[in-house]
């Protein structure tokens, strides 16, 4: 009985063997004939005689072109979280199928959504801020430290949330590198245009 993955027949022998079983020879003998296990013989038997979970769920065959930059990402990526190859993280993604076109879509409005509620909240903050420094509101001195920090932690959140914008947009567009940092730049730049 042979280990690890089954060896793959070519149509002719996946015939010949299945004949063969239907003929009555064991899948013992079959397996060590084929150099297969004894459950890729009953597998392939059923497939041919028209049951099985092939004959049910065929597989397809897909390709499709994409920008190299973008399956080079896609690899580290896949590599990064144990997949074994290629196929097998394309597959994953496919058999996750069910709303994962749409949730991305609903991530991405709810993530730029979150940018801008975070602007907000800092641009207000620094406004209030603002008002207390001139003397036009006063506050007490337990109210200032926590005024101050609720405006460095909004202005903190904005650079943080303006950081993974820049990294998608670098992603997206510009051969993103994984392993280059953002820097205060480049998120300073994000930050004029949000």
């Amino acid at each position: 009985m042979t280990k690890g993955r089954p060896k793959r027949l070519k149509l002719e022998d996946r015939i010949a063997l299945a004949r063969r079983y239907h003929a009555g020879e064991t899948p013992k003998v079959l397996a060590e004939a084929y150099g297969v296990s004894r459950r890729h013989v009953t597998r392939i038997a059923k497939e041919e005689k028209g049951e099985g979970q092939d004959v049910r769920d065929p597989s397809v065959a897909v390709s499709f072109r994409t920008a190299e930059s973008d399956l080079n990402a896609f690899d580290a990526e896949w590599q990064g979280l144990g997949f074994a190859n290629r196929s097998q993280a394309l597959q994953a993604m496919v058999r996750a199928r069910c709303g994962v076109l749409s949730l991305m879509q609903r991530d991405l409005q709810a993530f730029a959504e979150t940018v801008q509620r975070a602007q907000d909240l800092s641009d207000a903050a620094r406004v209030l801020a603002k008002a207390v420094h001139r003397g036009q509101l006063h506050l007490a001195v337990a109210d200032r430290q926590l005024l101050s920090a609720l405006l460095e932690l909004a202005q903190g959140t904005h650079r943080d949330l303006a950081s993974l914008k820049v990294a998608a947009h670098r992603r997206r567009g510009e051969r993103w590198d994984p392993t280059k940092a953002v820097s205060k730049k480049q998120v300073a730049e994000v930050l004029t245009n949000v």
